[in-house]
């Protein structure tokens, strides 16, 4: 008869149990705040702007079609579209 027997895991596999349910949740709560900060940013990764960006493509084609329009001059275009190529 072989009552109380542990089958050789004793404490050892309490632990690790308790170290186990202590990672998924700390997994489970990075997940959450990983999918909060994604939400808060409008799923954007790179907030760095380039001409490729859509709110930078935005304003160099206002700028472009002001300049077509003649409302500003060829200096004022080139130095504005200059200064938003830089940022």
């Amino acid at each position: 008869m072989m009552m109380g027997h542990d089958w050789g895991l004793g404490w050892g596999g309490m632990w690790f149990g308790w170290l186990l349910m202590i990672g998924f949740t700390a997994a489970v709560v990075v997940l959450i705040v990983w999918l909060i900060r994604l939400s808060a940013q409008g799923g954007r990764f790179n907030t760095g702007a380039s001409e490729s960006d859509p709110q930078v493509q935005s304003a160099l084609d206002i700028l472009q079609a002001r300049y077509a329009r003649g409302e500003i001059s060829k200096e004022e275009y080139l130095d504005v579209r200059a200064t938003l190529l830089r940022t």
